[in-house]
């Protein structure tokens, strides 16, 4: 998947949340191809409802990767910006993508800030090193998208899957992005869980 992830306008500085806003974007994007990948695998989705929560998983997981890498790098007042506009940008890209899927009129956004607010407290006593989620990280996801899917004959191999393709395929992505956005790639990925 290709996702532009660099300004256009690299003589000027951009502020902390134009690039959580921008991140916001790329995340969205790698959660769709993520889900869309799963189903070119011959993973089954039922309905719209099981993909849009397969989306929800990933844009979760990634705004908590997110935080685990500028951990350390930001003070707290900067970091704290950093995250609540990822956060919030993630959900308006969610509830305007649910609004074409499944009609307005309805806050999908609510239900997305708390199964975010769910497992960003899971994957916090997960670890985190040299940029990368440890393997109770990459489990925990896996087992949050199997849950989602079901465990038919199909889905049952889908933490597997997930685990050692899909997401560390999409946390190299999001690496990228943010080195890109924010020239994160020789900040020191911190093991202790962000506080």
């Amino acid at each position: 998947m290709r996702t532009r992830s660099k300004w256009r306008d690299t003589g000027r500085a951009h502020s902390l949340s134009e690039n959580a806003t921008a991140l916001a974007y790329v995340c969205w994007r790698i959660a769709l191809a993520r889900a869309r990948n799963l189903h070119a695998e011959d993973f089954d989705y039922e309905n719209d409802r099981q993909r849009t929560s397969v989306i929800a998983e990933y844009l979760c997981f990634f705004v908590h990767i997110a935080d685990r890498i500028v951990h350390g790098s930001l003070g707290d007042d900067d970091r704290a910006t950093f995250v609540s506009t990822l956060a919030g940008d993630v959900a308006r890209h969610y509830q305007r993508n649910l609004e074409d899927v499944f009609g307005r009129g309805r806050d999908y956004r609510g239900g997305f800030i708390e199964l975010m607010n769910e497992r960003i407290a899971e994957y916090s006593g997960y670890r985190f090193e040299d940029g990368s989620p440890g393997f109770q990280m990459l489990r925990g996801l896996g087992r949050n998208i199997q849950d989602v899917m079901g465990e038919s004959q199909t889905n049952r191999w889908i933490i597997d899957h997930v685990m050692e393709l899909d997401a560390p395929a999409a946390v190299q992505e999001l690496n990228k992005a943010m080195d890109d956005l924010f020239g994160t790639a020789n900040v020191a990925a911190h093991d202790a869980p962000p506080k």
